[in-house]
């Protein structure tokens, strides 16, 4: 089987098993409202690989060696084939949909990460007008 052959079955696999439902949290029902979770997800894949052929191993050798040396030895042709690959997935919470009767809502979910930084600004801006109240 053919590298690029491999690489196209991962990347089928991993688009249907990455789509939507994985986005989209299965339903859960309380009642007569439906939530819905919502995440951002993120995925990235690569690979490579190299396969030497007996013609181009030959040719390198042929070209690192002076024609003394070719004289006096056997060469060996070495063949052979390496590669690699990998996947990363990153998800991230976005928020969730409520369903009640006819009413869709979003409700976004705020990270750690985004009330350090709100709390961060808010703090310069108060240092920033103690700092000016000062100068007056």
């Amino acid at each position: 089987m053919d590298i690029k052959e491999i690489l196209s079955q991962i990347r089928s696999i991993a688009n249907n098993a990455l789509g939507g439902g994985y986005s989209f949290g299965q339903p859960s029902k309380l009642g007569d409202l439906y939530v819905i979770p919502v995440a951002r997800v993120t995925y990235g894949m690569g690979g490579g690989a190299d396969e030497s052929s007996p013609d181009t191993a030959k040719k390198e050798e042929e070209d690192s060696s002076s024609p003394a040396e070719e004289k006096g030895k056997k060469e060996k042709i070495k063949v052979g084939f390496s590669g690699g690959g990998g996947i990363g997935i990153h998800s991230v919470p976005v928020g969730l949909f409520s369903l009640k009767e006819e009413r869709i809502k979003f409700h976004p979910v705020i990270s750690f990460w985004e009330i350090i930084a709100m709390m961060s600004l808010s703090a310069l801006f108060v240092l920033k007008m103690k700092k000016l109240r000062f100068k007056k």
